[in-house]
């Protein structure tokens, strides 16, 4: 039973309450044959939140509903003081140091997560990003919780993915469910970072290195700066030229546009698959899939993969 110490109770002074709840009220003498010298400290620890009572020699436990119900209310209290301290103390540090400082180092992964969770929630109109991939988790592909329901409401999404995330089978047909609920996503074959900007105010970046099986990360956040300016030119530029991805819902097929088959062929192909890969989709073979794509740069006079992405951009085709 933790239950106590998760509440910041030592565990000499979870034993000692434990033990008084089976045995009733004790002598002092009779707590430390049991547990030792040094009962001050815990017995003040339980005292403090009135869990135990002591009157002379005698030392009380008392019932802990009440008491564990005033110290949720007393919490609670707390969490809104921090919550408004820290609104007014960040006004201050923006008309103050903040001026000079816009730069927050995240210490860790846990923080960088509760962040980028933060993001759906706290965007207004407009979030743009751009992903290699999880950074916490790079093998365990997910889509980023409340994502949807920041698209219901409102919300434009514009992301970027690298090439290298959209080769895992699992993590393009998570794109392709948020292109479904009106992400705008293209791709672009080299993306150095993941970069979140939210409604032009703030901007989340991080990183990771894998050197053998140490892997290094670093995240921050970039406040309203000629910093954040400058990553937003960088995403805006990089979207122009990156190639969009096309929803997975339409059925019908247009007089001069290519049929849907031709458009999954050209998303496959953005999205950097190989040709085992996109035959494996399609069913037929690698040969099958090579002669598609070599007709397909003839009709649209491209020389490389890439440029044919990005000619069928031109053509409306994705």
């Amino acid at each position: 039973m933790q239950q106590l110490r998760a509440l910041g109770i030592s565990a000499q002074a979870e034993a000692i309450y434990l033990d008084l709840i089976a045995r009733g009220s004790v002598d002092r003498s009779d707590l430390v044959e049991r547990h030792g010298a040094g009962l001050d400290a815990p017995l003040d620890e339980l005292a403090a939140i009135g869990l135990v009572e002591r009157s002379g020699d005698k030392v009380l436990p008392q019932p802990p509903h009440l008491a564990m119900e005033a110290v949720a209310q007393r919490r609670t209290k707390e969490a809104e003081l921090a919550r408004e301290s820290a609104s007014l103390l960040s006004d201050l540090w923006t008309a103050g140091i903040g001026r000079q400082t816009y730069v927050e180092l995240l210490p860790s992964l846990e923080v960088t997560r509760s962040v980028i969770n933060s993001v759906q929630v706290d965007a207004e109109q407009r979030v743009r990003a751009m992903t290699v991939g999880n950074i916490a988790s790079p093998t365990n592909p997910q889509i980023v919780g409340g994502l949807f329901d920041a698209l219901a409401r409102g919300v434009t999404y514009e992301v970027i993915y690298g090439t290298r995330v959209l080769q895992d089978p699992d993590a393009l047909r998570m794109v392709q469910q948020c292109v479904d609920a009106g992400e705008q996503a293209r791709v672009f074959p080299e993306i150095p970072l993941n970069l979140t900007i939210v409604d032009d105010r703030w901007a989340l970046v991080a990183a990771r290195t894998t050197v053998g099986e140490i892997v290094n990360s670093a995240a921050m956040v970039v406040h309203h700066s000629p910093f954040l300016t400058g990553l937003i030119g960088i995403f805006d530029a990089l979207w122009r030229v990156s190639v969009p991805i096309t929803g997975g819902t339409e059925n019908t097929e247009v007089i001069g546009a290519p049929a849907l088959e031709t458009k999954r062929l050209l998303t496959y192909l953005s999205a950097g698959l190989t040709d085992e890969s996109i035959a494996r989709e399609f069913g037929v073979s690698e040969r099958t899939v090579a002669r598609r794509i070599s007709r397909l740069q003839e009709t649209l006079g491209a020389q490389t993969r890439f440029q044919l992405g990005v000619q069928a951009s031109r053509q409306n085709w994705l």
